[in-house]
């Protein structure tokens, strides 16, 4: 059983990406640099495959444990790929954090804690697969960060990147600076 990112949380994030970064070319099409104009955009697009690759972690559930990996194209500085077999987890251990929310860590007898992945598609799922393998309860188990949360955060950035295209086409339709 696969489990990728949730789409919302990639699609929130992604729309933030572009929100922030499309401003960015338009500042030097207005300073009249057209050379630094096309460097700036293919290290936008770049950046934007770096994001891609850092949102398309799976999580892998079979018999034997859960492992988290990532597509080949992706490069190793960007993976942060993990494994876990079920008959080494002894415990779930939870941990608060320092915004106030709780994270849960799956811990095995040898100490090796791997960080439940709370952010995935399909989580309560997960969690039945975590239960029916390693028999520990898991009721009380709730995601870090709620689905409205990153809802919130891609409308905000979605108004912004309309803000961006108001902008956009005031800027364009300017005479140029040259």
């Amino acid at each position: 059983m696969c489990f990728p990112l949730s789409p919302l949380i990639r699609y929130a994030i992604q729309a933030l990406y572009w929100a922030l970064v499309l401003p960015l070319p338009l500042f030097l099409w207005r300073q009249a640099d057209p050379v630094w104009l096309g460097s700036l955009l293919l290290l936008l697009l770049l950046g934007w495959g770096l994001l891609l690759g850092s949102l398309s972690q799976q999580v892998h559930v079979d018999e034997q444990g859960m492992r988290a990996t990532y597509p080949a194209w992706v490069p190793a500085f960007l993976r942060q790929e993990w494994q876990i077999r079920w008959s080494e987890v002894e415990r779930i251990e939870p941990r608060s954090t320092s915004q106030g929310g709780m994270v849960y860590y799956l811990v095995t007898g040898a100490g090796d804690q791997v960080l439940l992945p709370m952010r995935v598609a399909d989580f309560k799922q997960l969690l039945a697969e975590v239960q029916h393998h390693t028999g520990l309860s898991v009721g009380g188990l709730r995601p870090y960060v709620q689905p409205w949360m990153y809802g919130l955060l891609g409308l905000l950035a979605l108004l912004l990147l309309t803000w961006d295209g108001v902008i956009g086409i005031l800027v364009w339709s300017s005479p140029s600076p040259l």
